[in-house]
Order: structure tokens, then C-alpha cells, then sequence
């Protein structure tokens, strides 16, 4: 069986943001190469305590989601995006941006991927549905609300707050199908980065 590695956010280090501005918790990236130490892709868990402009990252592609239970207001120049829990917003890494916290502090899952390199694709995945993904892809699944378990011998459960990661093993190949078992409140948050080269 196929198993994901578990990645516990509460055991993540928190590490200051690139401007001072806050603190993130990463739990994965694409491994440094000899080519270059910079990653292509990385996915982290920002804890938003206060009001800050983001960091920038010039030639990412951002998507961030609110995952926590309070709504966070970014503002990129004079656009003022309000976004509850659980909803999106993808940008571009060089944007000038500053999140506002009008209800109090609250948490977002932060995507930054190089897109000359990887196509990303993010989505909830629903209650009763089953997790297919390409081997050729590095899948996270992260819960958001309530959690699940992986249907099977092995009986993997993964808890509300942590994430799998089933890592890229070669070039795209036939779909693998997971059933989980999951609550209907449960709130699954899946990645999908795949290579371009």
C-alpha cells in the first residue's frame, strides 16, 4: 500500500517571515538540488497574530487560504479582498501585499511555487470522495476540520491540524485511488504540484 508520509504542524519550528513581519510554519518543499538551493515549490502555515505587509517573492505564484476561524482583509495596492475561512486568493509572489485581521488573529495555508517550473493545482476534496492522484504529482493533504483515516490494512488516520504528503516518484503514471473515511464536517484541503520539465 501506498502510504503518505504524516507531517505534524504542531511539531513544526516556527520561522520568522523573509520581512520580520510575522511567523510561518513549513511543512514541505521541493529538496535542494545542485542546480539551484532555491525550492520551486513550498507549502507553509502562516500564523496571522496581527496586521503586516507579506514578504514578496518575485517570480512565485501565491495562493493563499484562510484556515483558520477568524476572516482575514488583504489588501494588494488599492484592492481590499475580504476572505472568509476557507476561502482563497492566488497572486502573484512580487505583489505588494498586507493582510488585516478584523476579527483577531487567525491562521492561512500558504502556496508558493515557481510556475516555470510546476503546474499547482488546489481544491477541497469532499466528504465521501475518493483521493486520486498521480504518482507523478507531489499530493499534501492537509485537515483543516475534523479529520480522516485511509481505508486499508494500514488504517492511517490523519488528525485535524496535520497533512500527508505523498511524494513524487518519477514521471506521470496511472492514476492511484484512496478511499478515506471521513466525517461529513470534515474539511480536506488538497495540493497537487506536478513538474513542467
Amino acid at each position: 500500500m501506498d502510504l503518505p508520509e504524516r507531517l505534524r504542524v504542531a511539531e513544526r519550528e516556527p520561522v520568522a517571515w523573509r520581512n520580520g513581519g510575522g511567523v510561518t510554519r513549513e511543512l514541505a518543499r521541493e529538496p535542494a538540488s545542485e542546480a539551484s538551493a532555491d525550492p520551486g515549490w513550498r507549502v507553509s502555515i502562516a500564523e496571522l497574530d496581527r496586521p503586516a505587509p507579506f514578504s514578496t517573492f518575485a517570480g512565485r505564484a501565491r495562493h493563499f487560504t484562510v484556515i483558520g476561524a477568524q476572516p482575514v482583509t488583504l489588501m494588494l495596492g488599492e484592492r481590499r479582498i475580504e476572505l472568509a475561512p476557507l476561502e482563497s486568493l492566488a497572486f502573484a509572489g512580487e505583489m505588494p501585499v498586507s493582510c488585516q485581521l478584523p476579527d483577531g488573529p487567525s491562521r492561512a495555508l500558504n502556496l508558493m511555487y515557481n510556475p516555470q517550473r510546476w503546474q499547482a493545482g488546489i481544491a477541497w476534496l469532499a466528504p465521501g470522495a475518493a483521493l486520486v492522484r498521480d504518482p507523478g504529482c507531489e499530493t499534501l493533504l492537509l485537515a483543516v476540520a475534523g479529520g480522516a483515516r485511509l481505508a486499508g490494512p494500514a488504517s492511517v488516520r490523519l488528525d485535524c491540524g496535520d497533512a500527508w504528503h505523498w511524494r513524487r516518484l518519477g514521471p506521470p503514471a496511472a492514476p492511484v485511488s484512496h478511499r478515506l473515511e471521513m466525517p461529513h464536517a470534515a474539511r480536506l484541503i488538497r495540493i497537487d504540484l506536478q513538474p513542467l520539465t
